[in-house]
C-alpha cells in the first residue's frame, strides 16, 4: 500500500511539473520568456534562423536595448539573443539556432556575444548553435557568453565559422597583425559557480573554442566536465604552395621570427587553424576541467594561472591530440591523469616566470607527422613534473625534455628555444628514450629519470648548430 501511494505521489508531482512547462515555438517567444524569471521552458524542435526573426522592426528594437559605448565600457556587449531572466530552465532538445555571419555588420562596435546569458541561476540543455553565411566574416567576439552566476549548460553544441581562416595565427592574434583576423570564438565563461557538462565546440574559425576570463567579473568556481573542442590543421608546406590566396598576397610573411631570423612562414610545420581548445586567463579563481578533450587545436589546454592565485586550476583526466602544443601551463596548476601526443607539436610547455605547478602527463606514443623539436620545455620555479607513458614498447622519437628553457616566442615552433631562469624543480622522467637537456644556469634541480641528462653546452657541441 505504501509503495503504491509513493508511486502515485511521484506521478502526480511529475504531472504537475509537466503542466508548468511553457511550450514555445518561435524566436520571438524565446526573446520574451528569456527576460522573465522562475520558468520551465521547452522549445519545439526545429531549425530557427535569426535572419527570419531579425527583420527591420526587430533590429531597430534590439539596437535600442544595447548598452552604449562609454569611457568605462569601450567594448560593450552586443547580442542577438539575451537571457537576462533568473532561475529559468530551458529544454532545447532538438533545437538548432542558425546565426548568419552577415548579421554581424548590423550591430554597432562592441564585443559580440551572439547569445548572451547574464541572468543568474539559469539552465540550458540540448541547444545546437550553427553559423551560416559567408565564411570570411567574423565578429571579433564569440557565439555564446556566460556572465551570470550559477549557470548550468548541458549538451550544448556550437559549430563555429567565420573569420580570416586557413592560416592559424601566422598573420597575428590580437596585435601586431599583418591583416584583420576577424576572430570568431566559441564559448566564453565568466562569473561564479558556472558549470558546463558534455558541451562541444567544433571550430572552423580563428578563435578559441572554450575560454574563461574575468571580463570585469569575479570569476571563480568554474567547472567543465566531459567537454570537447575540435579544430582543423594545415601544413605550412600546403600554405606555402598556395597561389592566389591571402598568404601569397602577404608575400608568405609571418609575425613570428623563425630560427633563421626571418619573419616568414617556415616549411615543415603543422598549424592549427583555430586558437586554443580550452583557455583560461589570469585573474580567474578556482577552475576545474575534468575529462575534457581537445583535438587539432592550437594549444589543447592553455592555462594562464597566476603566481598569486589562491586556488589551483585543476586538470583531471584531460587529453589533447593533434595539437600544436598539448599543454601550455602557467602557475599553480595541478594536472593528474592527463595525456597527449606529439603528432604536430610538444606535449608540454611550462612557461617562464611561473611557479608552483604540479604536473603529471602521460605521453601517448606516436611519430610526429611534421617537424617537432622537443617533447617539453620547463622553466620557472617550485614545479614538480612527471612525464611517463603506459606503452613502454611503442616507438617514439628521442625528442629532448629541455629543463631550464622557455617555450619558443609566442609558442611558435619555428622560433628558437632560449634559456630561461629556472630553479627548485623536481623532474621525474620515465621515458627512457627521451634525454633531458639541462640549462647550465638552472639551480636546485632534482631529477629522477631513466634517460641521460645532457648539459646545454654538451648538447650544442653534439648538434653543431649552437641553437635549438
Amino acid at each position: 500500500m505504501f509503495f503504491s501511494i509513493s508511486i502515485t505521489l511521484v506521478s502526480f508531482v511529475a504531472l504537475q511539473a509537466q503542466k508548468n512547462i511553457k511550450e514555445i515555438e518561435t524566436i520571438e517567444s524565446l526573446v520574451q520568456v528569456s527576460a522573465n524569471d522562475n520558468q520551465h521552458i521547452r522549445m519545439k524542435p526545429g531549425v530557427y534562423a535569426l535572419t527570419d526573426y531579425l527583420n527591420e522592426e526587430k533590429m531597430t528594437k534590439l539596437l535600442k536595448e544595447l548598452p552604449p559605448q562609454t569611457e568605462e565600457q569601450r567594448r560593450p556587449p552586443r547580442w542577438f539573443l539575451r537571457f537576462s531572466g533568473n532561475n529559468n530552465t530551458f529544454d532545447f532538445t532538438g533545437v538548432t539556432i542558425e546565426i548568419d555571419t552577415e548579421l554581424y555588420g548590423k550591430l554597432p562596435y562592441g564585443y559580440m556575444r551572439c547569445i548572451f546569458i547574464d541572468g543568474n541561476g539559469n539552465s540550458l540543455k540540448g541547444l545546437t548553435i550553427k553559423n551560416s553565411g559567408p565564411e570570411d566574416k567574423g565578429s571579433n567576439g564569440n557565439i555564446l557568453t556566460v556572465f551570470g552566476n550559477n549557470t548550468l549548460l548541458e549538451d550544448i553544441k556550437v559549430y563555429v565559422r567565420g573569420s580570416t581562416y586557413g592560416y592559424g595565427d601566422l598573420f597575428g592574434k590580437g596585435g601586431p597583425s599583418l591583416t584583420h583576423m576577424q576572430k570568431q570564438s566559441g564559448v566564453m565563461i565568466a562569473g561564479q559557480n558556472n558549470t558546463l557538462k558534455r558541451c562541444k565546440v567544433l571550430s572552423r574559425a580563428f578563435g578559441h573554442c572554450f575560454y574563461i576570463q574575468t571580463q570585469g567579473h569575479d570569476t571563480r568556481d568554474i567547472v567543465l566536465e566531459d567537454c570537447y573542442a575540435e579544430g582543423a590543421v594545415r601544413t605550412t608546406n600546403e600554405i606555402l604552395a598556395e597561389t592566389g590566396g591571402l598568404a601569397e598576397k602577404l608575400n608568405y610573411r609571418s609575425v613570428y621570427q623563425n630560427r633563421d631570423g626571418r619573419f616568414i612562414i617556415t616549411s615543415g610545420y603543422t598549424k592549427s587553424l583555430c586558437e586554443d581548445g580550452f583557455r583560461t586567463y589570469g585573474g580567474v579563481g578556482k577552475v576545474t576541467l575534468t575529462n575534457c578533450t581537445a583535438k587539432n587545436t592550437r594549444a589543447g589546454f592553455e592555462i594562464g594561472g597566476t603566481n598569486d592565485a589562491v586556488n589551483r586550476t585543476v586538470l583531471q583526466g584531460c587529453q589533447a591530440f593533434g595539437t600544436e602544443r598539448a599543454f601550455l601551463l602557467g602557475s599553480n596548476v595541478l594536472v593528474r591523469d592527463c595525456r597527449g601526443d606529439i603528432k604536430h607539436g610538444p606535449l608540454l610547455y611550462l612557461r617562464e616566470n611561473t611557479m608552483g605547478a604540479d604536473v603529471e602527463l602521460e605521453l601517448v606514443p606516436c611519430m610526429p607527422k611534421s617537424t617537432v623539436h622537443v617533447l617539453a620545455t620547463i622553466a620557472g620555479k617550485n614545479h614538480r613534473v612527471r612525464i611517463y607513458t603506459n606503452d613502454t614498447q611503442a616507438q617514439v622519437p628521442a625528442l629532448p625534455i629541455m629543463l631550464g628553457f622557455a617555450m619558443p616566442a609566442h609558442a611558435e615552433m619555428s622560433s628558437s628555444i632560449l634559456p630561461a631562469e629556472t630553479n627548485d624543480i623536481i623532474l621525474i622522467n620515465e621515458l627512457y628514450r627521451n634525454p633531458v637537456i639541462k640549462n647550465d644556469e638552472a639551480q636546485n634541480i632534482h631529477v629522477k629519470l631513466t634517460a641521460p641528462v645532457i648539459t646545454d653546452k654538451e648538447s650544442k657541441q653534439m648538434s653543431g648548430s649552437g641553437k635549438w
